[in-house]
């Protein structure tokens, strides 16, 4: 029979581990209807700074483990009980038992951000952290000293260098972004916008950024586009004495030649700008066409009404008459002649003046006179007097009279009404 609380102990193989908690004197006499308590150390891990410790305790309330293990707070200190945030202040009234307390010093940093210095007293572990605590927001540009994922270190300096924020409109489209770059280059390439080929800037390249700048990208392309000419081909005349007058004939045919001009277009972001020549050359060369006409003077007869008439050119003109009271009484002629019935206006440029022809129905006449513009070349108007008017309005047959004279238009103009009798 046991008759002290060691005894008891000892013969139920109760065995006190380090920090349990006997609450009556191990030594004491068992007595009728006493309790024996134990109160069992339980393990708690304490946490400082990423340093655990375990330790065994029957204490359930956090501030009195952390008195056990010796481990002081700081003001600044932050404190999770089960992971639960508390205020140092609020340990005591932690109403739950404890297994696990976690510390994290706070680390005094000095934060440069540009101009603006800040000293402030660090919980976390990392720079990030830190920045985080003082409610600095960092850009994705941003260059900060040390990295954010360096660990924090007591009295550490934290360099933020900014990015500048910039605008760039490339494609249509408008972005606003942030760069560390100092050249609007290197901003360009920062923002991962490849310029190819041609591409250019507005600023240039070169350019220092400013905060708040705006660039554009100039996307550029060129295309070479060919265009054709016609190079017209040209009538050559040749005169062949074996051929009579007023023949011709085609020595050669014409064929209009061809130029090919290579045209450099160049686009600024989709629209055309300019046009550059490239190049040309000649893809079908030019002939010209022969014609040979005849010089060779034939003398004809011709049976007429009024006799026998030699003639060395056959006209086909269209005849109108006049006389002096038609032109208001003026009756001399633009050579001197007196109007009258066998002085003819004709167009010098197919008649020479002083030339006599012959006209069916009228008789022969004397080129003597000319007048106003027509729509075409071949005409003759008949002249009268006042007293032997006779009105005339179609087309006749002229024959220019011998002698020959000198001086020969071979080549008349070819027309749609009128012209040369071709023999």
């Amino acid at each position: 029979m046991a008759d002290t609380v060691a005894d008891l102990l000892q013969e139920q193989a109760i065995v006190l581990q380090e920090n349990d908690l006997l609450r009556t004197d191990v030594n004491a006499p068992l007595t009728d209807g006493m309790i024996v308590q134990i109160d069992r150390a339980r393990p708690v891990n304490i946490t400082v700074d990423d340093e655990t410790t375990v330790i065994l305790t029957t204490h359930e309330n956090p501030y009195d483990v952390l008195r056990l293990a010796g481990v002081s707070l700081n003001p600044d200190d932050r404190i999770y009980v089960d992971g639960l945030e508390i205020a140092p202040g609020d340990l005591l009234a932690y109403p739950l038992p404890v297994s696990e307390i976690v510390i994290w010093r706070a680390i005094p940093v000095q934060i440069l951000d540009g101009d603006v210095m800040l000293q402030i007293n660090a919980i976390g572990e990392t720079v990030g952290d830190a920045l985080y605590e003082a409610g600095i927001t960092i850009y994705l540009a941003d260059r900060v000293t040390p990295e954010v994922s360096a660990r924090l270190t007591p009295n550490m300096q934290i360099v933020i260098e900014r990015a500048k924020p910039i605008s760039i409109v490339v494609d249509g489209e408008r972005t606003e972004t942030r760069v560390s770059a100092e050249t609007v280059g290197a901003a360009i390439a920062e923002a991962q916008i490849p310029l190819t080929g041609l591409d250019y800037t507005i600023p240039s390249e070169d350019t220092a950024i400013l905060p708040g700048m705006l660039i554009q990208v100039i996307r550029v392309t060129e295309e070479i586009i060919t265009e054709q000419d016609i190079i017209p081909f040209e009538t050559v005349y040749q005169a062949d004495a074996s051929m009579n007058l007023d023949t011709r004939a085609v020595l050669q045919a014409g064929q209009n030649g061809i130029i090919e001009r290579s045209i450099r277009v160049r686009y600024e972001n989709g629209v055309e700008i300019s046009r550059e020549p490239a190049g040309e050359q000649v893809v079908q060369e030019r002939r010209d066409q022969i014609i040979a006409y005849g010089t060779n003077v034939v003398i004809r007869t011709l049976q007429t009404p009024d006799g026998t008439i030699e003639y060395w050119r056959h006209l086909r003109m269209y005849a109108t008459s006049y006389y002096p009271a038609e032109l208001g009484g003026d009756n001399i002629t633009a050579i001197g002649e007196t109007l009258h019935k066998g002085i003819v206006g004709i167009n010098p440029r197919i008649i020479p003046y002083r030339t006599m022809m012959y006209v069916p129905g009228y008789g022969v006449g004397m080129a003597a006179d000319t007048g106003g513009p027509r729509t075409f070349s071949y005409w003759v108007d008949l002249g009268y007097s006042d007293e032997d008017w006779v009105s005339w309005s179609r087309w006749v047959d002229v024959y220019l009279l011998t002698p020959v004279p000198e001086t020969i238009n071979y080549l008349l103009p070819q027309e749609e009404r009128g012209g040369p009798v071709s023999p």
